[in-house]
């Protein structure tokens, strides 16, 4: 029955599988296994245990002299390899670049990636590259141009300060870029094309140009030192998160404000907490920020293991470095019922008259409050805290209005 498919749905279908499911495939027919033997997407793991180096040896041979196509070629390494190897490697990659490789993947520990031939290929589209291995310092002295390049993707890498940019310029075009784990000082992006950028455990950032950037996205346990030389005016999406794992205090959320009036708005802010405290507030009165944060989204997770601890002033801090219109909160239920008296308090204080500015600089207008089925919740009379108390909850959402 397998037979009656044509050859093209065939080859689609094993396209949609993973490598060794379409192995498993080829043997239904030998329909399946003439179109599984031109495959354009190949995915190998080395595995010197396994002693699986000769059969990879043998099918990329087999590409090579018949010049197959190769789409997508995904090489990671199980186990470090030992030099004796790498020959084998460099012979590898060099075929899927010479057949016209379009997304590269590769994840290696101790083989030295030749960054410098990967990128000499015409055909590349998108660059995945995973590990620990250090770029070569002498492409920071080298001139490439990948033009084809959309996409590159950098984790668990040692960079050195110049070599960011250096791939960058080799790379004119390049619309998404991702750095994930990488050690190094980030000084500057600069760059006209890119669109996507996504930053996550990389805390020295030093200033992104990138005027046509629409989606911003960094994650870390310290807010960035970032800066933002010119702003996008197509900028959708930008999303930070930050853990919060000890220092929390007047300086940490002064950091914080300062952080997030680089922009004009923030789509989403996540905020971590392992505790919440009291905050100094004639430090905050003492700080001279300007500009008001605009953040569309603010998610809080707070566990709080000490769950007699107050906290009025944090969340007095919280948002006057946020100005929210949405606030998240995921908490214990005393935490939440707190964060709630405080909130109808500011509200309070905003409808009284003698009270005039407050520390936050803008007034809290009105309150809403849904539960984690967005149904509406009342304020009144501390009926919502008794709710949440009732009903177990330990998330609940406000919409804020300044």
């Amino acid at each position: 029955m397998t037979d009656i498919l044509p050859d093209c749905l065939i080859q689609k279908i094993l396209c949609c599988l993973s490598f060794k499911e379409a192995t498993r495939m080829s043997i239904l027919s030998k329909t399946w296994l003439q179109e599984w033997l031109t495959l354009p997407n190949l995915e190998f793991t080395i595995n010197c245990w396994e002693g699986n180096i000769n059969t990879i040896n043998t099918t990329m041979e087999r590409y090579r002299k018949g010049n197959i196509p190769i789409q997508k070629f995904e090489l990671l390494e199980l186990f470090a390899n030992s030099h004796e190897d790498f020959p084998l490697i460099d012979k590898w990659l060099d075929v899927a670049l010479q057949n016209g490789v379009k997304d590269l993947f590769l994840n290696f520990t101790s083989y030295p990636m030749p960054i410098l031939t990967i990128l000499s290929a015409k055909t590349l589209r998108e660059l995945v590259l995973r590990g620990s291995t250090r770029m070569p310092v002498s492409l920071s002295s080298s001139v490439v141009n990948c033009n084809s390049l959309r996409k590159l993707s950098l984790s668990h890498v040692r960079l050195d300060e110049n070599m960011i940019q250096t791939l960058l310029n080799s790379c004119p075009l390049i619309a998404s870029f991702i750095l994930m784990y990488c050690s190094g000082n980030l000084r500057k992006i600069k760059s006209d094309s890119l669109k996507v950028l996504k930053i996550h455990h990389l805390f020295r950032i030093g200033e992104i140009d990138a005027p046509n950037l629409v989606s911003l996205d960094y994650m870390g346990n310290q807010i960035p030192e970032l800066k933002i030389a010119r702003e996008s005016t197509q900028l959708e999406y930008s999303k930070i998160y930050v853990e919060c794992i000890n220092n929390l205090n007047a300086a940490w959320f002064c950091k914080l404000r300062k952080f997030l009036s680089n922009s004009s708005s923030w789509s989403q802010v996540t905020l971590y907490f392992i505790n919440c405290g009291e905050i100094n507030m004639t430090d905050l009165q003492m700080d001279h920020i300007g500009s008001i944060p605009h953040v569309d989204i603010l998610n809080v997770n707070i566990l709080q293991k000490n769950q007699t601890m107050e906290c009025p002033t944090f969340v007095d801090a919280l948002l006057w470095s946020c100005h929210p219109k949405r606030l998240n909160l995921h908490s214990n239920i005393k935490t939440i019922t707190r964060f709630i008296n405080r909130l109808m308090y500011m509200k309070s204080l905003s409808h009284s008259t003698s009270h005039g500015s407050t520390l936050w600089h803008c007034q809290l207008k009105e309150i809403k409050a849904f539960d984690g089925k967005n149904q509406s919740l009342q304020l009144r009379s501390g009926e919502l805290a008794k709710r949440i108390v009732m009903e177990g909850k330990e998330k609940v959402h406000f919409l804020l209005d300044w």
